[in-house]
């Protein structure tokens, strides 16, 4: 079967659409990162490969467009060639050289701030001084302040809680949760200095910070590429003397006193030996100090070149009228080097923020069922991929739809380089070292478990998603106390490309955990469809959550479950790296088992793994005006996979229909010898009878018998 490049790449756009790689005839064989004995042995070279090269989703703009930095545009042949053919020599003489460099710039950078903070130099820091993948149009003209000129509001980039315009005109990219406001800081200083931050306890249901690691050419990073960063949870944060920390069980919410002060060193060197929350299998640690970098190197991925560090900063669910910004000020950040001198340093023309920042306009696409070609992806049997990483989700989703109809030996091949690139691009993979083998990427959030799947809603289609909600403690409504739970926080988020596909992740819809109706099991009925496709009978009064599935018709869906050990964690049944590990819940390894959360019915999840089922409006209202629960809803099926039920009726006719009128076409296009039309109408021919599921097509061979010849032929 023909795979079609609309169909691609509608198919791996899942999360926050930073990355899309093509089919290529060949590539080389990528050799992993030398390892010990105990290490993965190269059992397999040769075969078609398929990641060549990378190719961004976005249209009409550059693929970093929307980064904070500027790296050079390699494809992932040329990557592959220039790293992941090294011996192990040839890799600690590139480690050394990474060193270098970075000790070079960090020293060039300490001995200019020193001049300036003593009025022998500019606060503008002379051309060259930084590289160009730090001083370039992104992040341009950086420029020294003195602690009493720093400005929060001109330091942290704000994406913010926020309400989804009903019109779609005005929405957020980055594959945001609607009810998360997450701040930002890029920043870049010199090795041993520190980042100082203190602030607010937020009035939110979670706070936490994420630094980029210490700098170590072994771990690169790239946006949201590279292992995770150095995370502390709000819980294990202590309060200033004589103030409260509300995230602690017990504590109060609404006291006013509810100040902290934390401490960044920035340093080189192995970031889990300096860091004993990077050892926890839970990622707690108490006190208010973690290691992180002053800036990072790319690897392979960005050639080794170096850019700025960053520092997030995360509030889920502010409470309810204190939005975005949880009812506290921006926090207090300032660099400190380790002689002293508190100084920030900020570029002047910073094009990165806007950018990031600025609002994405949703799209309106043509309404289509889920299809054979992508039904690895979205089919009727399909359930959740857990993300581990993500740069691998996209690779997976990238083999995963390639390999769907290929023989067993090129879909272990695809795994073997999926594996093998995460290893040499950025030493990722569960048997690397930490924090490699940590199962979490940059800018994701590790105490969440993060579920990812895609869908195609079809004509007169609704998606119905049910299942039980684990218990999460309720603090919107302004709760004294922050109670124990059976997790923290979770939600439902749905994502798409916008306005001629030049956006990445833009939130069409979140639903959190407060706002789900459910029965006195906790079990829920949600309903995704159009608003002219609302059945009349999803309304909270029956026990159903509806919500707009947007404009869009190929979304990407993301349930966040979010552990914080030990107050608010679920050992049985929640998706967390312990029920469903690295080893075998990634479809990259060959050990993988789909079993765990990958089908369409409960697997290691037991009650709390979300069903998917697929009906037409009719069929759903045709369930009654009355109490529904998950038991309640029709299995999705494969005979009924496109057709969102029976698979017979108006949409069988219809498309029965357009076929008639295709052969229509192309039979007088035959007779006028045209050639145009006759290539026009054997396109669209294929592309409707590629479009159907088995059973459509048995029931149309019944209707016009000889048919799937006819098409035979036309191939």
């Amino acid at each position: 079967m023909m795979f079609r490049k609309s169909e691609i790449c509608n198919a791996i756009a899942i999360g926050a659409a930073l990355l899309a790689l093509f089919l290529p005839a060949t590539a080389p064989t990528v050799t992993p990162r030398p390892r010990e004995p105990n290490g993965e042995p190269n059992q397999e070279r040769g075969g078609d490969q398929i990641f060549a090269s990378r190719l961004s989703p976005l249209s009409g703009v550059p693929q970093d467009y929307y980064t904070y930095f500027d790296i050079p545009d390699l494809s992932l042949r040329e990557m592959k060639n220039n790293f992941c053919k090294r011996t192990k020599s040839e890799w600690e003489t590139y480690y050394q050289q990474q060193n270098r460099e970075a000790k070079a710039l960090s020293d060039r950078l300490e001995a200019y701030i020193k001049d300036w903070y003593h009025g022998r130099a500019s606060p503008r820091i002379p051309s060259g001084l930084l590289p160009s993948s730090i001083d370039n149009e992104k992040t341009k003209d950086w420029v020294l302040l003195k602690p009493k000129d720093i400005r929060p509001e001109d330091q942290w980039y704000v994406f913010p809680a926020h309400e989804i315009d009903p019109d779609f005109k005005k929405l957020y990219q980055h594959s945001v949760d609607g009810h998360a406001t997450y701040l930002r800081l890029v920043f870049i200083s010199p090795f041993d200095s520190q980042l100082l931050i203190d602030g607010d306890f937020p009035h939110s249901r979670e706070m936490s910070y994420h630094i980029i690691r210490p700098f170590d050419p072994k771990f690169p990073g790239t946006g949201n590429m590279g292992v995770l960063e150095v995370p502390i949870i709000d819980v294990d944060i202590e309060p200033d003397l004589g103030h409260i920390n509300p995230f602690r069980t017990g504590g109060d919410r609404k006291a006013s006193n509810r100040h902290y002060h934390l401490v960044f060193d920035l340093k080189a060197g192995d970031p889990t030996a300096l860091n004993p929350v990077l050892q926890d299998a839970h990622l707690r640690a108490p006190g208010n100090v973690r290691v992180g970098g002053p800036f990072i190197s790319t690897g392979p991925y960005g050639n080794g070149v170096i850019i700025p560090s960053t520092i997030w900063l995360r509030y889920y669910a502010p409470d309810k009228g204190l939005e975005p910004l949880a009812g506290v000020p921006l926090p207090n950040a300032i660099l400190k080097l380790k002689t002293g001198e508190e100084f920030w340093l900020k570029p002047s023309n910073n094009l990165a923020k806007e950018r990031q920042t600025m609002p994405a306009e949703g799209a309106t696409t043509p309404p289509r069922d889920p299809t054979e070609t992508t039904h690895a992806l979205n089919g009727s049997d399909v359930g959740w991929f857990k993300m581990f990483g993500i740069w691998e989700l996209f690779a997976e989703a990238r083999a995963i739809i390639t390999t769907a109809q290929s023989p067993e030996r090129l879909v272990r091949l695809a795994k073997q380089e999926v594996r093998q690139m995460l290893d040499c691009f950025f030493n990722q993979g569960p048997d690397n070292p930490s924090p490699g083998n940590i199962a979490h990427s940059a800018t994701d959030c590790p105490y969440h478990d993060y579920l990812i799947r895609n869908f195609w809603l079809g004509p007169n289609k609704v998606y119905v998603i049910t299942g039980k909600l684990p218990t999460t403690p309720r603090t919107r409504n302004g709760e004294t106390t922050l109670g124990k739970a059976q997790a923290r926080y979770w939600s439902i988020s749905h994502t798409g490309s916008g306005k001629d596909r030049k956006y990445q992740g833009v939130l069409y819809g979140t639903l959190m955990d407060d706002e789900i109706v459910t029965n006195t099991n906790n079990e829920y009925v949600i309903v995704y469809s159009t608003a002219v496709n609302r059945p009349k009978n999803a309304n909270p009064e029956n026990g159903v959550t509806w919500q707009d599935f947007g404009p869009e018709s190929g979304q990407n869906f993301q349930i966040r479950w979010m552990s914080v050990y030990p107050d608010h964690y679920m050992e049985e049944y929640a998706p967390t790296d312990q029920n469903i590990p690295w080893e075998t819940g990634a479809w990259m390894q060959n050990e993988y088992d789909k079993t765990l959360v990958s089908e369409n019915r409960p697997g290691v999840m037991g009650p709390y793994h979300p069903v998917i089922h697929y009906l037409t409006k009719k069929e759903f209202e045709a369930l009654g005006d009355r109490r529904l629960s998950p038991k309640d809803i029709p299995t999705w099926t494969a005979s009924s996979e496109g057709e969102g039920g029976s698979g017979r009726g108006e949409d069988l006719q219809d498309k029965l229909e357009e076929l008639r009128r295709a052969f229509n076409d192309l039979s007088r296009a035959r007779q006028a010898g045209n050639r145009q039309g006759i290539a026009a109408a054997s396109r669209r021919i294929r592309a409707i009878w590629d479009d159907l599921p088995p059973r459509a097509r048995q029931e149309i061979e019944k209707k016009w018998p000889g048919i799937s010849e006819k098409i035979a032929k036309i191939r």
